[in-house]
């Protein structure tokens, strides 16, 4: 009977935890903000993050994003890159479509 009470204890403070208790998984996109193309990356990738935290997150890890703008330039996006993984802790990152940010930021890429 007491291990019936304890269990049923348990699984009411699991129910009254947070659905996202874990750290989320934060994702840094770095685009080109003032471009039309590069403009509408940071907000897909939000609502996107949006749908999936609405489905109950990744393992139960909520997504956050965390956007970075590069000015179409590689040495913006290196910094933005650098800035994502050593100050902000991303988990990973989304770069530009623009060559010489993406080449750019090649030296630095998960292998």
């Amino acid at each position: 009977m007491r291990n019936a009470a304890a269990l049923l204890a348990c699984g009411t403070l699991a129910l009254a935890c947070p659905a996202f208790a874990a750290d989320p998984i934060k994702i840094g996109v770095i685009s080109e903000a003032q471009a039309v193309a590069g403009s509408s990356i940071g907000p897909a990738a939000q609502l996107a993050a949006e749908e999936i935290n609405a489905k109950g997150g990744v393992d139960g890890r909520k997504i956050e994003i965390v956007v970075y703008d590069d000015h179409s330039s590689s040495a913006e996006a290196v910094r933005a890159f650098q800035r994502a993984v050593s100050e902000d802790k991303v988990n990973a990152v989304i770069a530009s479509y623009i060559s010489e940010v993406v080449l750019a930021l090649e030296p630095w890429r998960g292998g």
